[in-house]
């Protein structure tokens, strides 16, 4: 098996997604096309949709519309626009007090079912009114999956349950991205926690601004947020302008977690099949095993991928995180399958991030 690499951790003080896309032009550009082609139907699909959804981000009048613009026109080929609002990832996230006593960690299991797409992984420093962000990405999206910012929180989004329409899996999604088509002011949940990360003093004022039921969800969405207090951590509920907000000081241990469904018993939805592997598992069943798992590893020392299991690892798995804002310490994890090692994927890059 290959060495282990360094994740590249990419300064771009305030210049945003294009400062880190033009630090990695190459890098980004070798992502897009490993995206594209990790499914057959993708480079077709990637052509019909950056058309639509660059409209789309248009009506919104989007405020990250002229990044994705300026990176689409840089890397001369489709697909910047559509991979910068596709909505395809399962994950396993949970927040409790760090075992060591000082802070709270976040532990984020990021799936992906764009194959190949780990070894890209980079770290972006960003500088915002409130001190640096370091932002788990990719170059040329420009939105925010995982990040920290030190003194201040540490934040994941886990994508929501299906919501049902008129039933098959197939119709629902496609019905859904018409509907999506059909919003207005209505914005990405990765634009969101940006603009959370970028503006929000404190663990309090994070959860504020994801609480504002003003800003609606283009899709349903679950953030976790963990602070720099025992008792701050959270995992939102976010259905366009709804939001349920479960606190981690209501749980046993102060530990949070929280897969691909609903933590509220009462919403609809359908849990995401996307982390099902091998296993012959349901659903929801998968989840809760999941959800189960990422929580009990808060109970001692965190190593990373090595101490991770199926389901939580899976084929789909490209990023491994745990971040303690308190401390300004992140573990970076990128995964990817290596040929002739079986279908999960290996650690082929990893950053170890100690914000002085």
């Amino acid at each position: 098996m290959a060495d282990i690499a360094e994740i590249p951790l990419v300064e771009v003080g305030r210049g945003g997604a294009i400062a880190l896309f033009e630090a990695q032009a190459e890098r980004a550009a070798a992502l897009v096309d490993t995206a594209l082609s990790s499914h057959a139907l993708l480079p077709l699909a990637a052509r019909l949709a950056d058309r639509v959804s660059r409209r789309w981000l248009e009506r919104q009048r989007n405020p990250y519309r002229d990044e994705i613009a300026h990176i689409a026109q840089r890397l001369s080929r489709r697909g910047a626009y559509f991979l910068n609002i596709v909505y395809e990832w399962a994950c396993s996230t949970s927040a409790a007090p760090d075992p060591d006593g000082n802070g709270v960690r976040l532990i984020r299991v990021l799936d992906w079912g764009l194959t190949g797409i780990g070894r890209y992984v980079v770290v972006a420093r960003h500088q915002t009114t409130h001190g640096p962000l370091y932002n788990v990405t990719w170059p040329g999206f420009v939105g925010t999956l995982t990040a920290m910012a030190p003194g201040r929180f540490a934040a994941a989004i886990n994508q929501a349950p299906r919501m049902p329409i008129l039933g098959p899996r197939w119709l629902d999604e496609a019905l859904s991205r018409v509907h999506l088509l059909s919003l207005s002011n209505a914005v990405p949940a990765a634009h969101l926690l940006r603009q959370v990360c970028e503006e929000a003093a404190d663990y309090q004022s994070a959860v504020a601004m994801l609480m504002d039921r003003s800003r609606s969800l283009a899709m349903p969405a679950l953030f976790c947020l963990s602070g720099v207090k025992p008792t701050e951590s959270c995992v939102i509920e976010a259905i366009a302008r709804e939001r349920r907000l479960h606190r981690g000081a209501d749980r046993d241990n102060l530990t949070i977690g929280v897969a691909n469904d609903w933590l509220s018993s009462d919403l609809k939805g359908a849990p995401r099949p996307h982390a099902l592997d091998w296993e012959r598992m349901a659903p929801r069943e998968n989840n809760r095993v999941r959800r189960e798992a990422i929580c009990a590893l808060q109970g001692g020392a965190f190593s990373g991928t090595r101490d991770l299991e199926a389901p939580v690892l899976n084929s789909h798995t490209v990023l491994v995180a745990a971040a303690n804002a308190a401390r300004g310490e992140m573990l970076v994890e990128a995964l990817d399958p290596v040929p002739g090692h079986g279908p999960v994927p290996h650690v082929v890059a990893r950053r170890i991030v100690q914000h002085q």
